[in-house]
């Protein structure tokens, strides 16, 4: 059963973003998405788990040089630009969050990538792209801020060639939640802008209803979520040691967002996986 905030919209998200984007990135290690820990050496940092994640999805995508790949929700432009420099493909990446879009711009110039790599304001609902003029796709913690999913997916399944290749990075149901665990839950899909979260194990009849086919199902949640809320946590405090000043936020969004990971932490239910699909 689908879990979220039913008043999530796109314009909520990316006003989201106006606010809760520079404290992400600095939770985050420079980035805006979850570390993958799995063999990273002890004492290993933010950062190198977040580029170990973009890793493993560049993987998963499989792309090579002259391929053109569609970033839906690109954030500060980051991964795209590494995925761009690991294979050589053209990437587009679009995002709801005109300041976003601006910054990705801006490091896309100063890593000399602007002539493969462009960031566009967009809605993944509404992809202003040609039928069939992609060759792969992916979502790197977007896609849970979708209110209508199976819209989304659809649109990706029009805009890939036959046999492009669709990743998912997303936080998932392991195991259905209850409805008490649900109600538990609410002030975290609403600080959080949490639009649907799904079981896993409803992966497949979705890619297929929206003309997608499942390829490889990979529940990471035991090298992600844990030991990415205790950097954060870690970060946090050597903050405050160094009597550093926060990223301008408002207080009680850092409040709210402090709250929700710790609610986020004690709920077994809620994992992170990454999801790849095909265009038959």
């Amino acid at each position: 059963m689908r879990r979220g905030d039913s008043g999530v919209t796109a314009e909520k998200v990316a006003r989201y973003y106006d606010e809760a984007s520079e404290l992400i990135s600095a939770d985050l290690g420079g980035g805006l998405h979850f570390g993958y820990w799995k063999d990273l050496p002890q004492g290993g940092s933010m950062a190198e788990a977040s580029r170990r994640m973009t890793q493993l999805m560049i993987d998963k995508l499989g792309v090579g040089a002259g391929r053109r790949v569609l970033d839906v929700g690109c954030g500060t432009g980051g991964p795209a630009l590494d995925l761009a420099a690991a294979t050589g493909a053209e990437v587009v990446g679009i995002d709801l969050n005109e300041r976003h879009v601006r910054l990705a711009g801006e490091l896309a110039g100063r890593r000399r990538l602007a002539d493969r790599v462009s960031f566009h304001r967009g809605d993944a609902a509404r992809l202003a792209f040609a039928s069939g003029s992609f060759d792969g796709a992916w979502m790197l913690e977007s896609f849970f801020h979708m209110p209508d999913q199976a819209r989304v997916l659809r649109e990706i399944a029009r805009v890939l060639r036959p046999g492009g290749r669709l990743a998912i990075a997303n936080l998932v149901q392991r195991t259905p939640l209850s409805d008490e665990r649900n109600a538990a839950l609410e002030e975290l899909w609403r600080v959080g802008h949490v639009a649907a979260l799904l079981p896993l194990a409803d992966y497949p009849a979705l890619l297929a209803d929206c003309g997608l086919a499942l390829e490889d199902v990979l529940d990471i949640s035991d090298h992600t979520t844990r030991q990415t809320f205790a950097a954060i946590r870690e970060l946090h405090a050597a903050r405050l040691r160094a009597e550093a000043s926060s990223p301008d936020a408002p207080v009680e969004l850092k409040q709210d967002m402090d709250g929700g990971m710790e609610l986020f932490s004690a709920t077994p239910e809620i994992g992170f996986a990454i999801v790849v699909a095909t265009r038959p």
